[in-house]
């Protein structure tokens, strides 16, 4: 598994957040819940700059326990400016960061072998570690939807030189 390094600048994001147990999300799909429910609302976000991309930002909690712990779960498209936010939708902003990159084919579940190689393999072997505690998932004309075999999703980790 490829890893790319690249330079993101800062987002600006509206959407949807949930909080969410690892667990919830296997077995639940909440989160492939939440993002039908936003794509099915998207265009409500009317100060939207980018109509090709969606952005998943998975944030864990300090000392994050993946057996227990809760995370936020954000779903959205980036934005001019944080006016206009739809009821029931929530701003983020995402600091311009250096991040490892790395693509997956197929539906939302393979992300969890990209972040169990990320952990197992790659900080140990990159000179990088990691500089936050989110992740995120971009979505382009690539992905056909976070249950289809035929998308591709790029997943991006917030890192710095060790």
């Amino acid at each position: 598994m490829e890893a790319l390094i690249i330079n993101k600048p800062d987002l600006k994001l509206i959407g949807l957040a949930t909080n969410v147990t690892l667990h919830d999300v296997q077995q639940n799909k909440t989160t492939i819940k939440l993002a039908y429910n936003f794509i099915d609302r998207r265009a409500e976000v009317t100060n939207c700059i980018n109509e090709i991309e969606v952005f998943g930002i998975s944030t864990d909690p300090e000392d994050y326990n993946p057996e227990t712990d809760q995370f936020e779960f954000f779903i959205g498209v980036e934005v001019s400016s944080n006016k206009d936010i739809p009821n029931e939708m929530v701003y983020r902003e995402i600091p311009a960061n250096l991040y490892a990159m790395f693509t997956f084919k197929g539906p939302a579940d393979n992300a969890g072998p990209v972040h169990a190689y990320l952990y197992s393999t790659w900080l140990k072997q990159s000179g990088y570690e990691l500089s936050g505690l989110y992740n995120i998932e971009i979505y382009d004309e690539r992905n056909h939807g976070p249950e289809s075999e035929e998308s591709i999703t790029d997943i991006c980790f917030p890192v710095r030189r060790k």
